[in-house]
């Protein structure tokens, strides 16, 4: 008997490095065991990509804009239910009632909805960071986001304002090398068009070296646009925003928006991936497009104004009867 049960045991043992062939689907409450897929070419594997963790921050509340969003990256995708959704929204307390009503009109999707208040304790807005993002959340939450805890593995930012017609894979994909941040160029606006090189040399030569670029600026190098970024948290430098910060107080532009772009492209200066052009905003034939439906305006006194929609691209992902429930 004590042979056969060692017999057994090792039996068993070697049965353990046998391929699976079946798999239990944890929202089965019978737990019934369901057979592996082998259709599939081998060779196709090295190409499959794990679950992409897709992150935006929407500064005025739309329940409108965030469902097609959502609904427009999981029709172009080809396998949505690897593709999760996390919403950084204004504080509204203990109010669920986003994360239910989005759920109501896309019941199949993996969606989050958490408050921005995560980040507000985190940054704590008494310091001179907290001031300068709370002043452009929408060009430094992206990054902002990977530094917070939210997501310790890669993700994808996407403005909320956005219809994707792209495959959201592709970007999960992405080899990012030894860099944190794979990004769209936006080349209508260039560095030279704002600020002299010699004043960057002048900035270059006094800020720590740490901090800055150590060869020459290119002064025709394209500004990084904000609709899209992939960011890999685990390898964000810790000194990013001290480097931000050198570059946005070294100018003032007329307007403080093409102040801070020009920060963040010069500090993350020829350390990033350049995403491929279809995922920069143009033309129908781009993988993303606007936002082109009604959505809500807040002023900077708190006041929510209606905005009319000037397309019917997002009626596509959005029918009437969600559109009740979400306005």
């Amino acid at each position: 008997m004590q042979k056969l049960a060692i017999a057994a045991i090792v039996v068993l043992g070697c049965l353990q490095f046998l391929p699976a062939t079946h798999f239990r689907d944890p929202a089965d409450p019978q737990r019934n065991w369901i057979p592996f897929d082998r259709s599939r070419d081998p060779v196709d594997l090295p190409d499959e990509v794990g679950s992409v963790n897709v992150f935006s921050w929407i500064s005025c509340l739309d329940l409108r804009t965030l469902a097609v969003l959502t609904n427009s990256t999981l029709s172009s995708s080809s396998d949505p239910h690897n593709i999760s959704f996390n919403f950084l929204i204004p504080e509204r307390g203990t109010d669920k009632s986003p994360y239910y009503k989005l759920k109501a009109v896309l019941p199949d999707s993996n969606v989050t909805v958490a408050s921005q208040k995560k980040i507000e304790d985190k940054l704590n807005v008494a310091t001179p960071e907290g001031n300068l993002f709370w002043s452009f959340p929408g060009e430094l939450s992206p990054i902002i986001i990977g530094t917070t805890q939210f997501s310790q593995k890669r993700y994808v930012y996407i403005s909320a304002d956005s219809i994707v017609k792209g495959k959201i894979e592709d970007l999960g994909r992405i080899d990012l090398g030894t860099y944190a941040i794979a990004g769209v160029e936006d080349c209508t606006k260039r560095i030279g068009d704002y600020v002299s090189i010699d004043v960057l040399n002048a900035v270059q030569k006094t800020a720590p070296k740490n901090l800055v670029y150590t060869e020459p600026y290119d002064k025709d190098a394209c500004l990084l646009d904000f609709d899209v970024l992939v960011v890999e948290p685990r390898k964000l430098r810790k000194d990013l925003i001290d480097s931000i910060m050198v570059w946005f107080r070294a100018f003032s532009l007329a307007n403080p928006r093409d102040q801070i772009r020009l920060a963040v492209t010069l500090a993350l200066y020829d350390n990033y991936v350049k995403l491929p052009s279809n995922w920069k905003r143009a033309d129908a034939n781009s993988d993303i497009l606007n936002y082109d439906g009604p959505k809500n305006i807040c002023s900077e006194g708190g006041r929510q104004l209606q905005e009319e929609g000037y397309g019917e691209n997002w009626q596509l992902y959005l029918d009437q009867k969600s559109l009740a429930v979400l306005s």
